[in-house]
């Protein structure tokens, strides 16, 4: 038989366990040759690079920040290695569930 106290501790260790994390899910979105048009078939590959934006929901619904966007992702992936253009592109979107809200994450990776 089990005790008032033992189902109170195992509730109350389901609930915290429950409540400390988050769930998310990733999921490739596309990939394409570059990120904008490329003016020379000439190029210099630097190296790789990695850029993200993310916005937040309140309560999974309410719009907090602005919309995760595909061209500020790019332009940071960009400007973090000092390039002109990505190649290469892979994007995907992540979206972490939390008590409070909703994150939308978009990654874009390239060289």
């Amino acid at each position: 038989m089990i005790r008032k106290n033992n189902v109170q501790v195992i509730s109350f260790i389901l609930l915290m366990f429950c409540l400390s994390g988050c769930a998310f899910h990733t999921h490739m979105k596309g990939i394409e040759p570059s990120a904008r048009p490329l003016e020379d078939k000439e190029y210099e590959v630097v190296e790789a690079s990695e850029g993200k934006s993310s916005s937040f929901h309140l309560l999974w619904v309410v719009p907090v920040t602005v919309p995760a966007d595909y061209k500020e992702a790019v332009d940071r992936a960009i400007n973090d290695k000092g390039g002109d253009n990505l190649i290469d592109v892979r994007y995907y979107h992540e979206q972490q569930y939390w008590i409070v809200g909703k994150i939308d994450i978009l990654y874009v990776k390239g060289k």
